[in-house]
């Protein structure tokens, strides 16, 4: 399916719906408010040999986007290391490896130190508690793409951390997030559902995220969601993307990005 679909020409090849793209275009959909969706763009380049002093880059991203970079780093490394080793794993050196080092991208000084510490504290709990103990993930950052019929779409998807409950169950998928935000929630549910079905064969067990400032695990169920809810979700959503991509919309969803600042792909 994969060879034929390369062989098509470009202009009737299948549209791509990918997982981070959906989840800026909801949050800019929440979020209308100019001056913050300009804080929460990426910083974009008209070309490789365009310069961007370090104070252009810089602005580009919140701190919520670097909080989110620095966890995702954080789990990753975590997760990485042979269980054994696990137990004397550091969460504060974890943390620290990727979190941000100047103050002045936070509220204040203060802000700066207690979201690092609570960021720690969180991971530390998570962790200690997560019941995995001696195992390694089936899946750990990683990225797959699937053509799913139905939408005639390829949909692609940044797995952070999935465990293989039992043989004939689905994936337990695991996300963390900084902030607690239903409605780019609901758009993950649904896309890890319509993804996993069609690329492993069967709905995910477990769809828990794990806010990292709250402290909190949440279970996104899929009870009583018809599996044509969530193709209809998606491919509202997609439609809703490509409409504004086409007006020229300033919400950064229609860009591509080699370097995801927002934990979704550690480098």
């Amino acid at each position: 399916m994969r060879e034929e679909q390369g062989q098509l020409p470009l202009d009737e090849q299948p549209g791509l719906l990918e997982d981070h793209r959906l989840e800026r275009w909801l949050a800019s959909v929440r979020n209308p408010d100019p001056s913050r969706a300009a804080q929460g763009k990426r910083p974009h380049r008209e070309s490789r040999h365009e310069e961007a002093g370090p104070a252009s880059a810089d602005a580009a991203y919140s701190w919520a986007q670097r909080v989110q970079y620095a966890v995702g780093h954080a789990v990753n490394r975590y997760y990485a290391a042979e269980p054994e080793f696990r137990q004397h794993a550091d969460s504060g050196e974890l943390v620290d490896y990727r979190w941000p080092r100047r103050i002045s991208y936070f509220d204040s000084e203060k802000s700066y130190w207690e979201l690092k510490d609570q960021v720690i504290r969180s991971l530390a709990s998570f962790f200690a508690a997560n019941g995995y103990e001696g195992k390694r993930p089936v899946l750990l950052y990683e990225q797959f793409e699937t053509y799913v019929p139905e939408l005639e779409l390829n949909l692609s998807m940044i797995f952070q951390v999935a465990w293989q409950r039992g043989n004939r169950e689905g994936l337990h998928l695991q996300k963390f997030v900084v902030e607690y935000d239903p409605q780019v929630l609901d758009g993950y549910r649904h896309a890890a559902r319509v993804f996993c079905r069609h690329a492993f064969g069967t709905d995910p067990s477990v769809i828990e995220v794990y806010t990292v400032l709250g402290g909190e695990r949440i279970e996104l169920t899929l009870e009583d969601v018809p599996y044509e809810k969530s193709l209809d979700y998606l491919k509202l959503a997609y439609s809703g993307m490509e409409e504004e991509q086409k007006s020229g919309c300033g919400c950064g969803c229609g860009r591509q990005e080699s370097e995801p600042i927002t934990g979704s792909a550690p480098c």
